[in-house]
C-alpha cells in the first residue's frame, strides 16, 4: 500500500488583505486609526504593507512596525503573521525559534493556522525540540477547528503512531475528514484504506469514489490506481 507522504507543510499563503471590520475604509482612514493606536487599523495597515494591496507599495519595515504595533495591543493576527515573516525571512532574518515563538503565542489565542504550523514545527524540531505529542496536541486543536491540512496531518499521525497511540480507525476518520474538505492526498489515501480494508471492511466502490476525487483534482497515482481497478 503506498501512502502519500505527510503534508507537513507550512500554511504559507498570509500576505492576502480580507478586512471585515471596516465597511470599505480607504486607506487614508485605517493609517488614521492605526496611529490612534486601534490594533485592528494596526493589522491591517501591516497586512496591506506587506502584500501590497489596495495600491499601497510594499514596505516589509513599515508592515513589520505596524504588526508588532498590533501585537503588543493583543491581534492575535498580528501574531501569526509576524512568526510567519519570521519563518519565510520576508522584512526580517529567517528566524525558525522567533517563529515558533510567535506561533505559540497565536495558537494559545485559538488561531487555527498558527496551531497547525505549531504542530508542523514540532513534528520537524524546527525552532524547538522534536515532539511527536506536541505536534499531535496541536494538529488536533487546529483540526477540531476543522482546518483540512491539520485533519490530514492528524490522520498520518495516528496512521504512522506518532504521538498517539496507533489507530486505522482514527486514522480513517481525520482522512474522511479532510478529504471531504478536499484535500487530495486524503482523497488518496482514504481510498487506499477502503481498498485495502484498513479500519474499515474493505469496500471497492468507496475506495473508487475517493481514488476518482484524487484523479479529479490532479492526483497522478489516483489516476493509475482508476486504471488499476477498471
Amino acid at each position: 500500500m503506498k501512502i502519500k507522504k505527510s503534508a507537513f507543510y507550512i500554511f504559507m499563503m498570509i500576505f492576502s488583505f480580507h478586512s471585515s471590520a471596516f465597511a470599505e475604509p480607504s486607506v487614508a482612514d485605517i493609517q488614521y486609526r492605526a496611529q490612534q493606536g486601534q490594533p485592528v487599523a494596526q493589522y491591517h495597515l501591516g497586512m496591506m504593507l506587506l502584500s501590497g494591496e489596495q495600491g499601497v507599495v510594499k514596505n516589509y519595515e513599515q508592515a513589520f512596525k505596524w504588526l508588532t504595533a498590533a501585537d503588543q495591543n493583543g491581534s492575535v493576527g498580528a501574531k501569526y503573521s509576524l512568526g510567519m515573516m519570521y519563518y519565510t525571512g520576508t522584512g526580517v532574518e529567517k528566524d525558525a525559534k522567533h517563529a515558533f515563538d510567535y506561533f505559540t503565542k497565536a495558537a494559545a489565542k485559538g488561531h487555527a493556522k498558527a496551531q497547525y504550523n505549531l504542530g508542523v514545527l514540532y513534528d520537524r524540531g524546527e525552532g524547538t525540540a522534536q515532539n511527536y505529542v506536541q505536534a499531535f496536541e496541536w494538529f488536533s486543536r487546529a483540526a477540531e477547528q476543522g482546518y483540512p491540512p491539520a485533519e490530514y496531518n492528524l490522520a498520518q499521525l495516528y496512521k504512522k503512531g506518532h504521538g498517539v497511540s496507533q489507530s486505522n480507525e482514527q486514522a480513517l476518520k481525520w482522512y474522511t475528514k479532510s478529504a471531504e474538505h478536499g484535500e487530495s492526498d486524503a482523497q488518496y489515501n482514504l481510498a487506499q484504506m477502503y481498498l485495502n480494508g484498513e479500519g474499515t471492511p474493505k469496500n471497492p466502490q468507496l475506495a473508487k469514489k475517493w481514488f476518482q476525487q484524487a484523479a479529479n483534482a490532479g492526483d497522478i497515482d489516483a489516476k493509475e490506481m482508476l486504471k488499476s481497478l477498471e
